[in-house]
């Protein structure tokens, strides 16, 4: 939920409202002319935003990766699975980096495996 708190100082208002309580309790204050007040604007407040904790990326184990993509090779999708590898810059999954296990497996899911 979003919240919006706006400030609008209007000092005109204010002396009308004392010029009024005024009159209303006898006291001999007369009223000033004063030219109508503008309308301002509300100035935009700068939202708060609040700590709110992000699940974490899922963590990918070596073993993990290579018994999804033993079931691509099953599935016959071998190619692609070399492909993929290749576009990593790597010849097998053992020299992928633990950085990129996550995209990785992502893209594996993309070709099919129940990762």
């Amino acid at each position: 939920m979003l919240e919006v708190k706006v400030t609008v100082s209007m000092p005109e208002v204010a002396e009308a409202i004392n010029d009024l309580a005024a009159a209303l309790s006898n006291k001999s204050t007369a009223p000033k002319a004063q030219p109508a007040p503008a309308p301002v604007a509300p100035q935009p407040q700068p939202a708060s935003v609040s700590s709110v904790p992000l699940a974490s990326a899922p963590q990918f184990t070596v073993d993990q990766i290579m018994n999804a993509g033993a079931a691509l090779m099953d599935a016959g999708k071998i190619e692609d699975l070399m492909n993929l590898l290749h576009s990593f810059g790597v010849q097998a999954v053992m020299e992928l980096k633990p950085e990129q296990l996550g995209a990785f497996a992502t893209e594996m899911r993309k070709l099919g495996a129940a990762i």
